[in-house]
């Protein structure tokens, strides 16, 4: 990078406040992915890799400790083996229930409806295997967005939210805030400008809400997610950035607007 680019990136993050997740971007907007619309797919295709990963690094896992196993005692070996094939076979199931319930929009995951849908513990592998393949955060993370909006659409259709919480960024354009605030106020709904990750945790426990709708950008969204209570539904909503992050951010309203309707039954 030429001393002219170097200086350029220095003015291009002092001209804006960089939110918590965006601390350590270099600046550039040239390199700066700044239109993303990932489908379910491509986080969907991850995930079941990640899946195929696990059970079968647990079956190898298996095979190297099961000699050993049966020198202790048969029964150990095959208590183990069983609790394998069970855990294997629950994993199987609910994964393929979730891929239903995405390609048909029918709720096949009644039994979470509870505990919720949250998938966080997959994420962190699911990275991985997406940087190996030289595909951004920032895409996975609006893939993973995508498959969280669809599941709550389908598993909270009867769902009428009482307390309902919109967080917003601070870095709207102003024309996109007004029009913002002119949906809010219009369905009477609590909002709240997050001015990063810790803000918004300070909120979420303050209001004790039992639905939120987020905007912001995919990294402060799934971290969000990723630490909320795992029974509030999530309706996230990425803004676009076609000014890099953390300035004169822009949103589709009518996606806005279609959330809070749905969380509210209206």
């Amino acid at each position: 990078m030429s001393e002219k680019q170097e200086m350029d990136n220095q003015e291009t993050k002092k001209d804006r406040l960089l939110g918590d997740e965006w601390q350590g971007w270099s600046g550039d907007l040239l390199e700066y992915e700044k239109d993303i619309n990932e489908g379910k797919r491509l986080f969907l295709t991850f995930y079941f890799l990640t899946v195929f990963i696990i059970i079968s690094f647990m079956f190898l896992i298996y095979y190297f400790i099961s000699p050993r196993l049966k020198e202790i005692n048969v029964i150990v070996n095959n208590t183990v083996l069983f609790l394998l094939i069970i855990f294997t076979t629950g994993l199987i199931l609910f994964s393929l229930l979730l891929l239903l319930t995405i390609i048909t929009n029918k709720n096949f995951l009644f039994f979470r409806k509870k505990t919720g849908l949250h998938l966080e513990w997959v994420y962190p592998v699911v990275y991985k295997l997406a940087s190996f393949f030289k595909i951004s955060k920032d895409r996975v993370g609006n893939s993973i967005i995508k498959v969280n909006n669809a599941l709550v659409y389908v598993t909270k259709d009867k769902f009428a939210s009482t307390n309902l919480l919109i967080l917003l960024p601070r870095c709207f354009e102003k024309t996109v805030r007004e029009k913002v605030l002119e949906i809010t106020r219009k369905y009477n709904c609590q909002v709240f400008i997050a001015t990063g990750g810790s803000s918004a945790r300070q909120i979420v426990k303050k209001v004790n809400p039992d639905a939120i709708i987020g905007v912001a950008c995919e990294r402060d969204l799934i971290s969000g997610m990723t630490d909320s209570n795992k029974n509030i539904p999530i309706i996230a909503i990425p803004n676009r950035r076609p000014n890099g992050p953390c300035k004169d951010t822009k949103i589709d309203i009518d996606d806005l607007e279609r959330a809070i309707r749905f969380m509210l039954k209206k």
